[in-house]
This record gives C-alpha cells, structure tokens and sequence, in this order.
C-alpha cells in the first residue's frame, strides 16, 4: 500500500466537492487531528471517542496516524456512512463510525475523547451544517450539561481533546495539561 502523506489537499481529496468546502470551518485541519490524537494515546491509551464527529476527518487522520482504535459518534447518518466508505476504501481496521447520539454512548468504554465544538451549530447560525437546523438555546445547555456529567463519570487518568470551543462542558475534576492555537486547542487529564 502506498504511504499516505498527511497534508489538507491529501486528505480533503477523499470527500466530494460539497463536503471539502466545509472542510475549513466544520472539519478538523491535519495538524490539529495529529497533535490531538499524538496527545490521546499516549501512555497505553488505545480507545479514542470522537465525540460528534462529522465526516469522519479527524478519525480517519488519527486512524493512520496511530494503532488505537478510534471510533467516531454522529448523529448524522449521511455523514456516517460517508466516513465508514472512506475507512473501508483505505482498508482501516482501527476505525469505526456509529450512528447515535453522542449522548447515548457509553463513555466507560474509552480512555480518551476528542471534542471539536459539536453543539456550536446550536446557538450560532452562522456554524449550522443543516440549513433546517433550529437555533436552540436551551438544547445546547442541556448538550453542554450531560457531556460534562459524562466526562465527571469518566475514570481518574482520562483524556480529553477541545478544539474550538468555551470548553464549559469540561468539569472541575480535570487539570488543563497544555493549551494551543491561541487557545483553541485544549489538552485535558481527569485527577480524580
């Protein structure tokens, strides 16, 4: 098999013409997904929830990129079997895509979770990727509430990645490991 060089256009180029235009403001960049995913398999970590995970970008980067097994949630399911083609096409064994809530999911599963803002399309018409999307301010609350109870109910020792977000949904009991990006891309550890 030929070696995949990881760069934008490289990795753009498996999604249609549609789904690349989003890739700037919706899809997770290249260099981010490979800090990012560097971060949560560190140590022995080998299970990687990526928490709303649109067309699949940064699991299919992390996937190559690493031997845990990644696994993306989405609610979409256009979106979900979109990514599991590419993952199928590139023979990825490591990667798998689930259609559910994000919610739904059993956390205890995994060790480590990438979140990129996936509630923003709530609250900010500007972010919708469904154009029949409501704006709902209070269902974001609520998104923003259950993720942060789901991450206190995580095991000491779990790993979280933010990109683009307030990161309100993290709780107290996680430290802030490092941060980058001006500040768009968050490293967490859960203490206790």
């Amino acid at each position: 098999m030929e070696v995949l060089i990881m760069t934008e256009e490289n990795i753009n180029a498996f999604y249609p013409i549609k789904m690349q235009k989003l890739a700037r403001t919706h899809w997770t960049p290249v260099e981010i997904a490979l800090k990012a995913s560097k971060f949560l398999t560190e140590d022995g970590r080998n299970k990687v929830l990526d928490l709303g995970s649109g067309s699949g970008k940064f699991c299919l980067v992390a996937a190559l990129s690493c031997s845990a097994k990644i696994v993306g949630v989405e609610r979409r399911e256009n979106l979900v079997q979109l990514s599991r083609k590419i993952s199928k096409n590139l023979a990825l064994e490591n990667l798998n895509f689930i259609h559910a809530d994000l919610i739904d999911m059993d956390f205890s599963l995994y060790d480590s979770f990438y979140f990129f803002n996936s509630f923003e399309e709530l609250i900010n018409s500007h972010d919708k990727l469904d154009k029949d999307q409501e704006l709902d301010e209070k269902a974001h609350q609520e998104y923003v509430l259950l993720l942060r109870e789901k991450f206190d109910q995580a095991p000491a020792g779990s790993r979280v990645v933010t990109y683009c977000g307030e990161c309100s949904e993290i709780p107290g009991s996680y430290r802030l490991v490092k941060s980058e990006s001006k500040g768009k891309l968050n490293y967490w550890e859960k203490r206790i």
